[in-house]
């Protein structure tokens, strides 16, 4: 297993184009990095750096901070360290919230955004202030399971190459909670190839079920050193998230983890994410479906992102409709009439159904 990064020299903060990166002379084996033969040695195997960091960018959320930092805190897994990079400063509302936190725990690092405002540098900021050989992103209204560092940990010395990890997430709503409960032990972690994460993030295929937002992600801390940051692009200025999935997927192996290791909060509160329309949600996904289309080698028998964006916005109708004109929904709605789109629902109905779900496990709700 390697990890497939690009020798030539860059600045530092620096992000390589979206050119396919190539395999052969300049792979580095991160075998040589020095992986843990267990979570144990791992613990007292450099005591000048952590195992994994756990960078957090936030933003004016004193109301969701402590919670976040509460439940890595609460981890027991000791070996790690917490940057929080805030993107408002001293006389922001969280400032003191954190430095409180900081004085409790050595481990606990605050650092102040100055490389630009914005989501983007804030969150490179926190990344690139870290120390650890694991890189845990985590948004200031998300926060951990219990266990998840350790689960983590885990699975990164079984796969100490790997580019980047992903889990599942138990999704927070307004009235209730979606628990995913753990499949059976063979269906838990899968690897995937550099292509094949392409390929499946592309066709939103497992990477997409188990739910993949930047707070489901361990990322190896060479990859971001080696400048795979998270970037804005011209046509992509609100789909930063998933042009970094792209990203990390063209630095090597993907290891994908059946289990809810985090908590996502969806609840309607201020954030990017709710503030975009649905016609934003489609030109971004249009737009990253394009640069992933041109990174994939093999690309028989898949369907063009046009045809792929007609698809989903199908697929999207139950979510969309009350929040939506008429007009838009049936103008969505007849796209299945194109043999085209059909051939990619049923396509995706077999998959699902056979392949996909059984490996996903029972979904549960609870009130809040």
């Amino acid at each position: 297993m390697k990890l497939l990064l690009n020798s030539d020299e860059r600045p530092e903060g620096s992000v390589p184009s979206l050119e396919p990166v190539a395999s052969g002379k300049n792979e580095i084996n991160l075998l040589a990095l020095g992986p843990m033969a267990n979570v144990a040695h791992a613990a007292d195997a450099s005591p000048a750096r952590p195992f994994i960091s756990v960078a957090v960018p936030t933003f004016r959320r004193p109301d969701t901070i402590r919670r976040t930092i509460d439940s890595v805190v609460g981890q027991d897994f000791s070996n790690w360290e917490l940057v929080v990079s805030d993107d408002e400063g001293l006389k922001g509302s969280s400032w003191g919230i954190l430095e409180e936190y900081a004085r409790r725990d050595p481990r606990i690092r605050i650092v102040e955004n100055c490389r630009g405002r914005g989501q983007v540098e804030n969150t490179n900021n926190a990344m690139l202030a870290c120390t650890g050989k694991w890189i845990k992103l985590l948004h200031d209204d998300d926060w951990l399971a219990p266990g998840a560092l350790k689960r983590f940990a885990e699975i990164s010395v079984k796969y100490p190459s790997a580019a980047f990890m992903t889990c599942a997430a138990h999704v927070v709503e307004e009235n209730r909670i979606v628990m995913r409960s753990d499949p059976p032990e063979q269906n838990r972690v899968s690897l995937y190839s550099s292509q094949q994460c392409l390929t499946d993030l592309y066709l939103v295929r497992v990477t997409r079920s188990l739910g993949i937002i930047p707070s489901t992600l361990l990322i190896n801390a060479a990859v971001i050193h080696a400048g795979c940051q998270m970037r804005a692009h011209k046509s992509i200025p609100a789909g930063v998230d998933q042009l970094f999935f792209v990203d990390l997927a063209r630095y090597g192996e993907m290891v994908a983890i059946n289990e809810g290791l985090i908590f996502y909060d969806a609840t309607h509160h201020p954030s990017i994410t709710t503030s975009k329309s649905y016609e934003d949600v489609d030109e971004v996904t249009l737009a990253v479906k394009q640069l992933n289309w041109h990174l994939i080698e093999d690309r028989k028998g898949l369907p063009k992102p046009e045809t792929l964006l007609r698809a989903l916005r199908v697929a999207r109708i139950p979510a969309r409709f009350r929040h939506q004109s008429w007009r838009t929904t049936m103008r969505d709605a007849v796209q299945i009439l194109r043999p085209s789109v059909m051939k990619i629902a049923n396509q995706y109905a077999l998959e699902y159904l056979f392949r996909i779900r059984p490996k996903l496990g029972a979904v549960q709700t609870r009130k809040r």
